[in-house]
């Protein structure tokens, strides 16, 4: 409503009340939105100071374009008359100048109506400009605030469709993490059964039997008491074994120790 003229504004306004809802049991009063009405009644307000202004200012100026066709005309009419009461004061040439009189009132009337013509259109002009001149700059601005919506309109795009993406690459990480963690807990549930399983085995597995060996004379042991040197006990496990792990780890230490 901003981009129209007084007058259609007017006529708006105008058109809105014929449109309002009658009240009951009445025909002379009817019922408005007041925010609307004000509204219409405010940008109005706002507009007609404006375009009273232009057209006084027209008017001024087509005033004084007529005043001064009028002086002109009149002092060509009072200089036409003169003449032609000169003339006519000149009995000898009385015809002559009653006809003279009559063609420069003519031309006289002819000038002036040129001259009111010309500038009943040059004020025609001035307005019509003035009203492009206006209709100019509210395109100017309209042009100014669409290209102003349609940047901020991108710029909210770009940041949602950014907003997506990062959102898009969290939810891929969480989901690739929600894997990972699968796979660990899977990963670790079975080590722990593996583990489970041999703890089981290896408990569970009988000593195996010493072999049958010969029962030795008296004097195959007394040879083997006096060839075989004493060792010691603690080295021996329960299946007669040598304790190795236990030497490892002393080679460990003296590694450690050098």
């Amino acid at each position: 409503m901003g981009k129209k003229g007084v007058e259609s504004m007017i006529e708006e306004i105008k058109v809105y009340i014929e449109n309002c809802k009658p009240m009951p049991l009445s025909q002379t009063k009817i019922s408005v939105q007041k925010p609307e009405l004000l509204s219409m009644l405010d940008e109005l307000e706002l507009k007609l100071p404006g375009e009273i202004e232009r057209c006084k200012k027209i008017m001024r100026n087509k005033e004084m374009i007529l005043a001064d066709a009028r002086t002109r005309s009149d002092a060509i009419i009072t200089e036409s008359v003169n003449e032609a009461n000169r003339m006519i004061e000149q009995n000898e040439i009385t015809r002559l100048a009653n006809i003279r009189a009559d063609e420069i009132l003519e031309n006289a009337r002819n000038q002036a109506q040129q001259i009111v013509d010309q500038a009943s259109e040059e004020a025609n002009e001035i307005r019509l400009g003035a009203m492009y001149y206006t209709k100019d700059k509210l395109t100017e601005m309209r042009d100014i605030f669409q290209k102003i919506h349609d940047m901020e309109k991108e710029n909210y795009r770009v940041l949602i469709e950014s907003l997506e993406n990062d959102t898009y690459v969290i939810e891929t990480n969480m989901t690739e993490m929600d894997t990972n963690i699968n796979m660990f807990t899977a990963s670790s549930n079975m080590s722990y059964e593996e583990t489970d399983d041999l703890d089981s085995a290896f408990s569970n597995e009988p000593a195996p039997a010493p072999a049958p060996q010969p029962a030795p004379s008296y004097q195959e042991e007394a040879a083997e008491d006096e060839e075989e040197p004493e060792e010691d006990d603690d080295d021996v496990d329960v299946y007669g074994e040598r304790d190795e792990e236990e030497d490892d780890d002393d080679d460990f230490d003296d590694f450690l120790d050098e």
